[in-house]
């Protein structure tokens, strides 16, 4: 008998939990799996990507890719937001990646399209530059 694409398992229940409890950071595969393994959670990488790739086909968690960050982030998408992915910031010198939700910003998409007859697509919009920690030290 073959399972449903979206049952739920331990594995994956428990990687969907630390990304709730953690949902306006961005994780990497490798991040995860070491903070899984920390905690001794035993599991495979393979299980550890089969279990990202099925939670973002559900639509509970987004992948983004990053210039300077190897492989893909991870960010868990909060039921009562899904669909309102917007623009980021990744800091150069400390690699952090942020959300921006701002309106000023999305004034300037508006702009683009009105003007130039261009659809920006925010989720792949990202502003380099340093965060205030970094700005600071």
């Amino acid at each position: 008998m073959q399972r449903p694409a979206n049952y739920n398992t331990r594995h994956k229940n428990e990687i969907l939990r630390l990304f709730a409890a953690t949902k306006d950071t961005f994780v990497t595969a490798g991040q995860l799996i070491k903070h899984l393994r920390a905690n001794q959670v035993d599991i495979s990488k393979p299980t550890v990507y089969r279990q990202l790739d099925r939670l973002v086909a559900e639509g509970k968690l987004r992948r983004l890719s990053f210039d300077g960050i190897s492989g893909f982030c991870y960010q868990y998408v909060d039921p009562g937001e899904a669909g309102q992915d917007g623009y980021h910031l990744k800091c150069e010198s400390c690699n952090g990646v942020f959300d921006l939700s701002c309106d000023e910003v999305s004034h300037v998409s508006r702009h683009i399209f009105e003007t130039h007859d261009f659809q920006v697509n925010d989720l792949k919009t990202v502003f380099y530059g340093k965060c205030k920690v970094c700005l600071h030290e």
